[in-house]
């Protein structure tokens, strides 16, 4: 019965820290779209009400918590290190061979949107992802798939968004797939890095279906084949 009770007031308690960290994601947001006037430059605004919600309010919540997040762009764990630079070298040579396919060629245009995509959805999935993850790192992945499509879906509306509302259905469930692939591959690498360089390959413009394709397939390839190569570890070492 004991052992009950702390897993009711466990619930409780994430409930409350995660809808907490919604609202402060919300009226941030929310807020600093307000700041038209005040903020001129489009691509400054955009930065953020769209990147500086989610991460503000992270922050904001794990320093309440006594949580504190660690805000490392490599992971320390050595093979997922290797998986984020391969990722990282995929997602500018994809951008800028696929703006040359179109007919693009302003190389240092090219260069800066992909470094302004990047550092947006850094700002962005420190929430979606990062700090959702690490608070339902203890319950099932549908749990983290509805929870955070949900949330990230409602955000959405915190700001304009053509998308959201000229087609919202086809809209959720671009954040359904989203939320699915992204929670995933955060639970198997907790990269920050590579959920957001996941995340950029769909921002950039033109946009990039067949990259988004060939960068999965590599670093999903890449997990892959480190989990073959430990289980004959694992296995040579049973054998001794």
């Amino acid at each position: 019965m004991k052992t009950l009770l702390l897993k009711v007031n466990f619930d409780k308690s994430v409930a409350i820290k995660i809808t907490l960290y919604f609202v402060l994601a919300f009226g941030i947001s929310y807020c600093l779209n307000l700041l038209s006037k005040l903020l001129p430059v489009y691509g400054i605004k955009w930065v953020l009400n769209v990147g500086c919600g989610p991460f503000l309010s992270a922050l904001l919540v794990s320093f309440l918590y006594k949580t504190p997040l660690t805000l490392t762009l490599f992971s320390k764990t050595a093979w997922i290190r290797q998986i984020e630079f391969v990722g990282l070298g995929l997602f500018f040579i994809g951008t800028i061979i696929n703006n040359i396919l179109v007919g693009n060629t302003d190389y240092s245009l090219i260069f800066l949107w992909s470094v302004y995509a990047l550092y947006y959805t850094l700002l962005e999935e420190l929430g979606w992802r990062v700090f959702l993850g690490k608070e339902l790192r203890k319950y099932s992945f549908l749990t983290v798939v509805i929870v955070s499509t949900v949330l990230w879906f409602t955000w959405h509306y915190s700001f304009p968004n053509r998308l959201t509302v000229a087609n919202p259905f086809q809209f959720l469930g671009l954040i359904a797939a989203g939320s699915a692939g992204m929670a995933a591959l955060y639970r198997q690498t907790k990269s920050w890095l590579l959920v957001a360089l996941t995340h950029a390959l769909v921002n950039v413009n033109p946009p990039s279906l067949p990259t988004l394709v060939i960068f999965l397939v590599i670093i999903l390839g890449l997990l892959r084949l480190h989990e073959a190569k430990n289980k004959r570890s694992n296995a040579d070492i049973l054998q001794l």
